[in-house]
Parts: C-alpha cells; sequence; structure tokens
C-alpha cells in the first residue's frame, strides 16, 4: 500500500511590517511519498540565489512558470519515494533557496534555509525556475546525470562543480543576463556544454579531471571573452563559430597533444589564431593547459 505524509511547517512574524520593509521569511517542510510538486510562488523578490547539490540521482534544470520561483517535482527512487524538506526566505527583496539532495547532515532541531531530500535513492527530479528573475547558481553534482537547459532564463552567475557525473549545460537563446565569471569543474565524468556563448558571460573556466569534456561556443558573442580550460586525463573537443575570432595559447608537455585541424593558423609552438581574429566582432582568447589529455579545437 502506497503511503503518504506531509508536514508543513509555516513563520510568519508580522507579514504587513515585514513586506512593507522589504523582508520575508518563509519556512515550509514537505515529506510525501507521492509526486506531487513542492513551490514557491513569487512576492517580493527580485532575484534568486540557489545553492543546490546532489549526492546521486538524476536532474533536471529548467525553465518554469514566470509568477512560480521554483517548483521541485518528483522524488521516486529505487526503493521508493523520497522525503522532501524544503526552506525558501526573502530578504532584501532577494530570495535564497538551498537544495540538497540526499541524506542530510544537519541535526534534529536545525534550522537550515534549504531545500533538503533525505533518504534520497537515485531519485529523478525536476526543478523548475521562474523565467522573471535573475538568477545565481551555486551547485555540486556527485553521482549520477545532470541537465541544465537555461534556455529562456536570466543567469546572472554559474559555478558548477561535478563528480562522477554526466552533466550537460544548454543556452539556447541569449541570456537576458551577463555572467562575469562562468566556472565549471568536472570530475570522473562526461561534460558536454551546448551554445555557451549565448550565456553572455565576460570570463569562462573549466577545470576537467577524468573524462570527455564537449565546449560547444556556439551562440552570439559580440565582444572580446577569455576562456581557460584545464583538461587533466581526458578528451576535450572545443568548438567555435566560423564568424568569431580565435586567439589561443596552450601550454604544451610531452604527453599532451592538441590538434588545431587546418582550421586556426600556428604562430609557433604554443600559440594559434584564427585569420579573422583583428576583423571579428567577437573574439575569444583561450587558453588550454592539458596534462595526460587530448585536445581538439575545431570551427562549424
Amino acid at each position: 500500500m502506497k503511503r503518504f505524509g506531509v508536514r508543513v511547517r509555516i513563520h510568519r512574524i508580522g507579514i504587513c511590517a515585514l513586506a512593507a520593509a522589504g523582508v520575508f521569511a518563509a519556512s515550509l517542510e514537505v515529506r510525501a511519498q507521492d509526486d506531487s510538486p513542492r513551490e514557491a510562488s513569487r512576492t517580493t523578490e527580485k532575484e534568486l540565489k540557489i545553492v543546490l547539490s546532489a549526492s546521486m540521482g538524476s536532474l533536471t534544470v529548467g525553465r518554469g512558470e514566470p509568477e512560480k520561483v521554483f517548483a521541485l517535482e518528483g522524488g521516486s527512487g529505487q526503493n521508493g519515494a523520497a522525503a522532501a524538506v524544503a526552506d525558501y526566505s526573502i530578504r532584501n527583496r532577494v530570495g535564497y533557496l538551498d537544495v540538497t539532495l540526499g541524506e542530510a547532515e544537519d541535526g534534529e532541531g536545525s534550522h537550515k534555509k534549504s531545500f533538503k531530500i533525505t533518504h534520497f535513492d537515485g531519485g529523478n527530479w525536476t526543478l523548475r525556475l521562474s523565467e522573471g528573475l535573475p538568477i545565481s547558481f551555486d551547485v555540486e553534482l556527485g553521482m549520477g546525470k545532470g541537465v541544465f537547459n537555461l534556455t529562456g532564463l536570466k543567469v546572472k552567475d554559474f559555478n558548477l562543480s561535478t563528480g562522477a557525473s554526466d552533466v550537460s549545460v544548454a543556452f539556447d537563446e541569449p541570456n537576458e543576463a551577463t555572467i562575469e565569471t562562468m566556472s565549471i569543474e568536472s570530475g570522473v565524468s562526461k561534460f558536454e556544454g551546448r551554445n555557451l556563448c549565448n550565456a553572455r558571460f565576460r570570463r569562462f573556466h573549466f577545470q576537467g579531471g577524468v573524462g570527455a569534456y564537449t565546449l560547444d561556443f556556439g551562440g552570439e558573442l559580440k565582444s572580446e571573452v577569455d576562456v581557460d580550460v584545464e583538461v587533466g586525463l581526458g578528451v576535450m573537443t572545443i568548438y567555435v563559430p566560423w564568424e568569431t575570432g580565435v586567439h589561443l595559447t596552450y601550454e604544451k608537455n610531452w604527453v599532451s597533444h592538441i590538434d588545431c585541424g587546418d582550421d586556426l593558423d600556428a604562430k609557433g609552438d604554443n600559440e594559434y589564431i584564427s585569420a579573422n581574429y583583428y576583423s571579428a566582432p567577437g573574439k575569444m582568447n583561450i587558453h588550454i593547459d592539458s596534462g595526460m589529455g587530448e585536445v581538439k579545437v575545431r570551427r562549424r
């Protein structure tokens, strides 16, 4: 027999006075064994900051309804459904959402502004976010799969760290916000980035450990940006559009290899440049440091 248990805890003190001051805090705790969504509607927040960590399982992040700050759906694992605990707060018109998928480390009676999934057993989760709020991401993933289709979202900051995961990040439309530094660390894993120039970053940093990585810098680029890539033991493939100017420097060693084909002209042992670098409206300055890895750079 399927069991359901729901526990909701909401703290509101002086809502009218706090709302007038731009401060609102809510703690929502949900423990359920069904697949009903956990969500929060928009009130006074003007932007959203998310701290997300997942120990295992499958997570999909994408665009949701404009008037809902977030909605989390799913949770079924191999050994049944997972429990969920949600805390969401608004301070100075900024929404703060912490999401943890996996065993909670907090003891009984602790109070942490977080969205936590305890007793997580390989569940499948979908987190949908409002397209109307600028969003900052700070994400850590362990084992499993992560799909971040950030198309249509206003992403103002993005930091991602993965372990033994299969992860993809996509911007299929130009980001309405600007990311100062977009940072991705990928461990023993597979990573694919699609249309990354649509993210509208000024600086991009990628660090890969052991795995297969693809960075597709397709999309709109009308400025000069810096890209820093570090690869340990793995295969890295980088795609850059023909219309984008490229200046590439490479830290060579005897166990690494770079293949630029005929797409870039060699200017020395560790420097390559495209014919349109000085005339292109969009330029990428790429620096690559490879250990025991293979790097391929292609234009398309």
